[in-house]
């Protein structure tokens, strides 16, 4: 799977259920850390459209392609993240992000 530059893949478990593309509502649930293992972001379930820009880019562009009960560890550089802005007091500015990605359900 070759992933937009910016994404590293670390790891993959893949399924056979339907793909989430872009246009298509999907349910995830997110683990997310800083690239030194702090946790940003827990167990947290989300629904959204595939490109509409509700999560950052690194999220959605890691979710292109992913069949539902799959799983994607992967590796997002900060210019697909929080870029030089950061989340005051919860992400750094230019931080490296790992989110771990499962894919719930695709409508």
């Amino acid at each position: 799977m070759q992933l937009k530059p910016g994404i590293k893949l670390l790891s993959e478990i893949e399924c056979v259920g339907a793909t989430a593309e872009k246009g298509t509502r999907v349910n995830v649930r997110l683990n997310g850390w800083l690239s030194k293992g702090e946790p940003i972001d827990q167990n947290t379930l989300n629904t959204f459209v595939v490109g509409g820009r509700v999560l950052i880019p690194g999220i959605e562009y890691a979710v292109e392609g992913m069949r539902v009960g799959g799983t994607r560890k992967v590796k997002i550089s900060p210019h697909l993240a929080y870029q030089q802005t950061g989340v005051p007091g919860i992400i750094p500015a230019n931080a490296v992000l790992i989110y771990e990605i499962e894919l719930l359900g695709v409508e």
